[in-house]
């Protein structure tokens, strides 16, 4: 009995140390996204011109969302990557609380994983194919 309690723990962690290198290589991409659109905008405007709006969108050769940057109605700066159907697979907020987190999604653009930080207390959430929730720490 207890080597199967183990042997769970141990296929838990493993799922969970899937997520968290699925996590860093989504942070990592945001950052390069991030980067390249900051030196993009750099080039685009002037010391003293700036690029103010309400959201920036940009799509593929087809017309499909695949970036949206923007504000939220309650104030929370959101980036959010999309698949080429238009399906949101990945997001990054930050609330106007100071609240972050990043969101990925699945088929069906159910929450697959969502990694938060409120009030400086990080949580961890695991989901399956259908939305229900699998895991939260803590």
């Amino acid at each position: 009995m207890e080597g199967e309690a183990i042997g769970a723990l141990q296929i838990r962690v493993r799922k969970l140390e899937r997520l968290m290198k699925l996590s860093t290589a989504a942070w990592v991409l945001a950052a390069i996204l991030l980067s390249v659109l900051v030196l993009t905008l750099k080039e685009l405007t002037t010391y003293r011109r700036v690029l103010r709006g309400q959201g920036l969108e940009i799509v593929d050769g087809a017309g499909h969302h695949r970036l949206r940057i923007g504000m939220t109605r309650d104030g929370a700066s959101v980036l959010r990557l999309y698949d080429g159907t238009e399906k949101e697979r990945l997001g990054l907020f930050v609330a106007r609380s100071g609240a972050t987190g990043l969101v990925l999604f699945g088929a069906g653009e159910h929450q697959g994983a969502a990694l938060t930080i409120s009030s400086d207390v990080p949580q961890l959430r695991l989901n399956d194919l259908g939305g229900q929730e699998l895991f939260a720490a803590p």
